[in-house]
């Protein structure tokens, strides 16, 4: 008898804890009612759930009004695992992850077709940047978070693919420590200070207009119709340096507008001549990024950045603040991604590209070699 009591009291607990235990299916629910997520008194109906090897997938039908709303991210603290929340066609999609992100992704040098990249690693793989399709882009995030590592990332990718038919044009504007150490013969010029930036965008600009010339007197629209391999990267680090202060001369004021507005016509007018155009900055403002840039590039990303107002402005949406390991960002095209970005180290970087050192000094004189196109 003790004993069949003792298993009764047994079944009623596991019974009990079972009961009260909800699902994840069952906290979402109450996340859209605790949210106040509805149209009057219509919630979102569940209608199937779905389930993989990496995740599970709850999706529902949405009353019309009723559209993606950034309260949802609550719903990743809620359940306590990684969720990506879609919503297309009055459907919403949540993906409930069983595993996170690694803290760490390494970069392995696995060539790419075109012009394209693994910018990323997300809960679904990995996520491709292709320049040929986006040209620009815009990049955000605090310092020691992996923004320059990204530009190295970037610069060591496309070298490595493109050795013959790549030009890049760095502006470092953290003294040029981050990428003097890399002297290929792809680096045309590395600019260290705002003054020598101006010089390098001067040339820039009257190169572009050469281009533009050349594009018109063949009819051509776009590099991409063309058979014109060469591409040309100009690549920012902290951008914020360019803007003018108060305490500046007017001459250096007029000279730093100019700046300004050249990565701007970059962005508006080069990319169909083969310019690619990579603007990163600390900590975006209006000031910081501006907006033709900002327009102009349909691909942005952002790492962890101090406030919900900064990610608006990098991303035109919140989340950036929440980013919270090193690496970790935002990608943001017409989809919207959380990567862990590939490290790459410099001693690899160098160890892979002896054959490019360049005994050149790179400095804001330009070469004299020319490219000619066609």
């Amino acid at each position: 008898m003790d004993l069949l009591i003792g298993g009764g009291l047994a079944a009623l607990t596991i019974y009990a804890a079972a009961k009260w235990q909800k699902s994840d299916k069952d906290k979402i629910q109450h996340t859209f009612r605790n949210l106040n997520y509805k149209v009057k008194d219509k919630e979102p109906k569940h209608f199937k759930t779905h389930r993989t090897d990496q995740y599970t997938l709850y999706s529902y039908h949405v009353p019309y009004g009723l559209v993606d709303d950034d309260k949802l991210n609550v719903l990743e603290k809620v359940l306590n695992k990684p969720v990506g929340v879609s919503f297309a066609n009055q459907k919403l999609h949540i993906k409930v992850y069983k595993q996170t992100l690694p803290a760490k992704v390494s970069y392995d040098w696995t060539e790419t077709e075109g012009w394209t990249l693994p910018i990323g690693k997300s809960m679904d793989g990995p996520v491709m940047h292709d320049f040929d399709k986006i040209p620009h882009m815009t990049i955000a995030g605090m310092t020691r978070q992996g923004k320059t590592v990204l530009l190295k990332l970037i610069m060591a990718h496309i070298i490595n693919n493109h050795p013959d038919d790549v030009e890049l044009y760095i502006i470092d504007l953290k003294g040029g420590l981050e990428f003097s150490q890399h002297n290929y013969e792809q680096i045309k010029t590395i600019a260290g200070s705002p003054m020598e930036a101006y010089n390098l965008l001067q040339d820039l600009s009257a190169e572009i207009q050469k281009d533009l010339a050349y594009f018109k007197s063949k009819g051509y629209t776009n590099v991409l119709n063309t058979n014109i391999k060469k591409r040309k990267f100009i690549i920012v680090d902290e951008g914020a340096e360019l803007v003018p202060h108060k305490y500046m001369d007017k001459d250096e004021k007029q000279k730093l507008d100019y700046c300004q507005y050249a990565l701007s016509n970059v962005a508006r007018v080069a990319g169909a001549l083969g310019y690619r155009l990579i603007f990163a900055t600390q900590y975006p403002t209006a000031d910081t990024l501006p907006r033709q840039i900002k327009q102009n590039a349909d691909a942005k990303i952002s790492f962890r950045l101090p406030t919900e107002v900064a990610s608006r402005v990098a991303l035109d949406e919140q989340g950036a603040e929440t980013l919270n390991n090193v690496g970790r960002a935002i990608y943001r095209t017409a989809d919207k991604h959380v990567i862990q970005v590939p490290y790459v180290a410099d001693s690899d970087i160098k160890g892979r590209f002896v054959d490019y050192v360049s005994t050149d000094e790179k400095t804001t004189e330009r070469r004299t070699d020319t490219v000619i196109f066609g």
